[in-house]
């Protein structure tokens, strides 16, 4: 099968969406499927890439898209059976590059333009799990209308609410870039944290710091045959924590001292299969599809979820892979799934009925 392997972006993980693709590239050769490497600039331009992927994006070949047509160099169709799009962030995670396959008339694997733009913007998917109670951080949101406001009452009353202890991110940020972890706070502190996410996103989420806090993950799968795997839950393990107090950027990809996953987790077993059940319904609650990594808090008893992934990352040291192969799915199995399903679903929306009704 041909498939599109599209990377880059305009995003502060274009670097990781290349690891990203550098492995899926391995893993869909070894699958049997000849592809098409396309790379998206920090500019946001795509180019057709020579066999491998380039970094930075080799900008020779640049291609255009055509709503109802396809992908095209020049004025040749690519011929593009499915997409796979190692995009992570801001314009390939978010919706925007899943509502673009669509109008181009082109089958991407993994979850579409609704789910994508949910599980990214953290306030709404909050408010779409906590409907279907599946618990969450409690959180408040910052938006440009409300900013004006973070005077010393309005500090008082985040504080009487979420506690001395804050957590500051962007709202569609990967919740690593542009992150506050604020142990007794205060109004001057606090603002800084603010004004460094908002140049991150358009909102920002204050967050109760969760303490003491176990970090897991799950990770789901749409089998072929339309039922879920839920892998996990996994344990992240992260010998620099302190230093930053959360998981940073430096330390989910850096050289050294980095995060990884450990399965099982050492949770009661009670706890283990609570969060499977809130990650099979965080899932469907946002109508995923294809894959996603889901990622918890735990604090003694109690179960917090912290986000969900659509596009996970598929790095060498990637949690999600892992997780998949606790399981028994090595990531050439994954992505063959991932492939049928992407097929299935673009077969599915083909075929049905948006003429108008005839009189």
């Amino acid at each position: 099968m041909q498939v599109a392997l599209v990377y880059g972006g305009r995003s502060t993980e274009h670097e990781v969406s290349v690891s990203s693709a550098r492995a899926m590239l391995t893993t869909l050769r070894e699958a049997g499927h000849t592809t098409l490497i396309i790379g998206i600039s920090l500019e946001g331009i795509w180019y057709l890439q020579h066999d491998c992927v380039n970094f930075p994006v080799d900008t020779t070949r640049p291609l255009y898209l055509k709503p109802g047509e396809g992908v095209f160099l020049d004025e040749k169709k690519l011929n593009i059976e499915v997409v796979f799009a190692t995009t992570h962030g801001h314009g390939g995670e978010d919706g925007n590059l899943q509502g673009l396959c669509l109008l181009c008339n082109l089958a991407l694997c993994g979850c579409d333009t609704v789910s994508s733009a949910l599980g990214m913007y953290k306030a709404l998917a909050a408010a779409v799990f906590q409907a279907n109670h599946i618990p969450t951080v409690p959180t408040v949101l910052i938006t440009e209308v409300n900013r004006k406001d973070l005077n010393d009452a309005f500090f008082a009353d985040l504080v009487s609410r979420l506690g001395p202890h804050l957590f500051i991110k962007p709202e569609d940020g990967g919740s690593s870039v542009g992150v506050h972890s604020l142990r007794n706070a205060d109004l001057n502190r606090f603002r800084e944290a603010v004004k460094t996410a908002f140049q991150y996103s358009e909102r920002v989420l204050v967050q109760t710091m969760v303490d003491p806090m176990v970090e897991v993950e799950c990770a789901a799968l749409h089998l072929e045959d339309g039922n879920l795997v839920i892998a996990g839950p996994g344990r992240v393990i992260d010998p620099a924590r302190e230093e930053a107090g959360f998981l940073s950027y430096a330390h989910k990809y850096g050289p050294i001292n980095t995060a990884h996953i450990q399965i099982p987790s050492g949770l009661d077993a009670t706890i283990e299969e609570a969060i499977r059940s809130y990650a099979r319904a965080a899932f469907a609650a946002i109508k995923a599809d294809g894959y996603a990594r889901i990622d918890f808090f735990v604090s003694n008893s109690d179960i917090y979820l912290n986000e969900i992934n659509t596009f996970p990352g598929m790095t060498a040291t990637s949690h999600f892979p892992a997780l998949m192969a606790s399981q028994g799915y090595d990531m050439v199995t994954v992505v063959n799934h991932l492939i049928s399903d992407a097929q299935t679903r673009f077969r599915h929306e083909r075929n049905r009925i948006y003429l108008p009704p005839k009189e």
